[in-house]
């Protein structure tokens, strides 16, 4: 909806401004996956939330699509004092708001002797920044329709753990956020500045194209806004000019700024420019006789892990393994599966690429059990690839995702369209039509995915390895 601010707005403009201001402005207007948006707002599946929701009393749903109608099927629910209202919508001027849940609560409103309060139900388990500036949102509408605004936000968890947060704590941070969203809206056009939040836009080849025709110091991996304001107030407007400067200038300039960052910008300035990677100092990785590269394939729209594929590596050469669960039902034997085939390679390192799949090991043996010598296993043995390549290594990249390495030192997907989310999409679609093609797309997604951590693996031993 051009020139509607929504609760998805606020991740919008977190992630990127731009893609406010191109939603609102732009000639072309590019709708958004159904799908894609749960998926970016943390949102879970339509059947999870109802079964999450299953036991309250007096729940009603709003059914119908149109804005406007939704919106008066929302105030009716209200004014009848229904106890919970499921997918319900707020509507003031521009202002479009759809809470997962709206809660009565006892209270003065205009409604009478109670008021609404909203929640929203998310996969995460903590609370992020744009969830709770939606939550103000949603407390702001509410306000104009009952004439009260409610004091918490809520989100609820996949274990129904109810997360609450006072509104007052984050209205200044909000409001801030909120005035710059309707100066966009209203035309204000946002700064060049690049980051990975930028890729989940669908303007991201827009943004990334006007940042690199002016040359622009977003570029920089991992660079912050703090930093490149600070870099253009001394003088340094664009990469070019900060490949050029010597880190003791660059001192001089800006003292203030740790010499260490500041070698690190100037020389990833000069990698992009120069199309070349640095080695910043060499690594150290351990030698084994089997070595194990491990990714997980998940559906965070229903919180579930449905697949674990394992790269076995010995000198007579490679092995794929997959472990795979058709329901969360399955996840358990699936797990037990692959936990037996950790304790028949106790002694060999497992490659990874990122947190996440730490993370699931953490929640995985926390609810399903895990023996003593897997857990032993797995805390020896396994091996962030990331926290290896970031320090050691500059790429001529603005962004570090295992894909634009891979891609750089020469591997390629199998799929054209290959990618986290649309895996999700693939795995969605696949559980509805049980398509064997379909599967297939998925598992080779994963199989490409532990060769390129492997890849990765190689070139860094090759290029940067004591």
């Amino acid at each position: 909806m051009q020139g509607h601010i929504t609760e998805k707005t606020f991740y919008q403009y977190l992630k990127c401004p731009n893609w406010v201001y191109f939603d609102a402005h732009a000639d072309e207007y590019r709708p958004h996956e159904p799908l894609m948006e749960q998926l970016q707002d943390e949102g879970l599946i339509h059947d999870l939330q109802l079964e999450l929701i299953s036991d309250r009393e007096d729940l009603v749903q709003v059914t119908a699509e149109d804005p406007d109608e939704a919106f008066n099927q929302t105030l009716a629910f209200m004014r009848e004092g229904r106890q919970t209202i499921y997918h319900g919508t707020l509507i003031d001027k521009h202002w479009v708001g759809h809470p997962d849940l709206l809660e009565k609560v006892e209270g003065r409103s205009t409604l009478g002797d109670y008021y609404y309060v909203a929640a929203d139900i998310k996969r995460t388990r903590f609370l992020r920044e744009d969830h709770r500036f939606q939550g103000c949102f949603y407390a702001e509408l509410l306000e104009r329709i009952q004439g009260t605004k409610p004091v918490q936000g809520y989100i609820i968890t996949p274990d129904n753990e109810v997360m609450p947060y006072l509104i007052e704590s984050f209205e200044s941070e909000y409001r801030l956020n909120l005035s710059e969203i309707e100066k966009i809206i209203a035309g204000k056009r946002p700064p060049h500045f690049v980051t990975s939040g930028c890729k989940q836009s669908p303007w991201f080849k827009e943004c990334r194209t006007e940042s690199e025709e002016c040359d622009d110091l977003s570029l920089l991996n991992r660079i912050w806004r703090a930093e490149v304001h600070r870099l253009q107030a001394a003088g340094v407007q664009t990469m070019s000019e900060l490949a050029l400067k010597s880190v003791p200038e660059l001192e001089d300039l800006a003292p203030d700024l740790n010499p260490g960052r500041l070698e690190t910008m100037r020389d990833q300035a000069i990698a992009i420019h120069e199309h070349r990677y640095m080695i910043r100092h060499d690594v150290e990785m351990p030698e084994a006789d089997i070595e194990l590269f491990f990714d997980i394939e998940s559906d965070p729209l229903r919180d579930f892990d449905y697949l674990f594929g394992v790269l076995k590596v010995t000198k007579d050469g490679q092995e794929y393994h997959q472990f795979f669960a058709e329901s969360p039902e399955q996840e358990g034997a699936m797990w037990e599966d692959f936990v037996s085939f950790i304790e028949q390679h106790l002694e060999a390192p497992i490659y990874h690429y990122g947190w996440f799949e730490q993370e699931v090991i953490s929640r995985f043996s926390a609810k399903y059990g895990v023996s003593e010598i897997a857990r032993e296993a797995f805390e020896r043995n396994m091996i962030d690839l990331l926290s290896i390549v970031r320090p050691a290594v500059i790429f001529p990249l603005s962004f570090y995702s295992l894909k634009d390495i891979a891609n750089y030192i020469g591997f390629t997907w199998r799929s054209a369209d290959a990618s986290g989310a649309n895996s999700v999409l693939w795995f969605e679609e696949w559980l509805k039509k049980k398509s064997p093609k379909i599967l297939k797309k998925i598992i080779e997604y994963n199989e490409d995915d532990v060769i390129a951590t492997y890849k990765l693996q190689r070139w860094v031993r090759e290029h940067a390895s004591l």
